[in-house]
């Protein structure tokens, strides 16, 4: 009974996070074109998920301490342990489980790092690109920057006082 909760528990786990695999495959699109509404929703997604996940983890923990007690295993067993322990036994089921989630997890990892690298490239291009216009539209050859002093070569000061 605990070894088919604990397979349930693996189950949804993997489900649930091979849909945030996909939110966030479609999120790196849309931070490609530069969508954010889409953004926005892709964000409310994962949220969701990110809540739905940590509360299937907490069942998964509860039908993994529950197998490790039945099995007469340490206390302090680890998911992967338990499921090499049952593999050795003859039971693979566990094991191919979690070499599923493991994958999923990897490959959320690495679509989460190269979606954060697009953010901060994005992030750093805007505040280039406002430093550039900014500067631009400071540049006077009278007034100086907005607010500030230019001493012209002939010695008279003009203020701008239009900030």
């Amino acid at each position: 009974m605990e070894l088919k909760k604990l397979l349930d528990a693996v189950a949804a786990l993997t489900a649930l996070m091979q849909t945030l695999l996909a939110v966030l495959e479609r999120e790196t699109t849309e931070m490609g074109v530069v969508n954010i509404d889409a953004m926005a929703d892709s964000n409310r997604e994962k949220e969701d998920l990110i809540e739905k996940i940590a509360a299937q983890e907490q069942l998964m923990k509860q039908a993994i301490t529950g197998l490790i007690h039945r099995e007469g295993l340490p206390a302090d067993t680890s998911f992967g342990t338990l499921a090499t322990s049952l593999a050795q036994r003859g039971d693979r089921e566990l094991f191919n489980k979690r070499l599923e989630l493991k994958s999923s997890a990897h490959k959320i990892q690495q679509v989460a790092v190269l979606n954060r690298e697009i953010a901060e490239k994005f992030s750093s291009t805007v505040a280039t690109t406002l430093t550039l216009i900014t500067r631009l539209a400071n540049q006077s050859n009278v007034y100086g920057s907005s607010g500030g002093y230019q001493q012209p070569r002939n010695g008279a000061v003009m203020i701008n006082m239009e900030a």
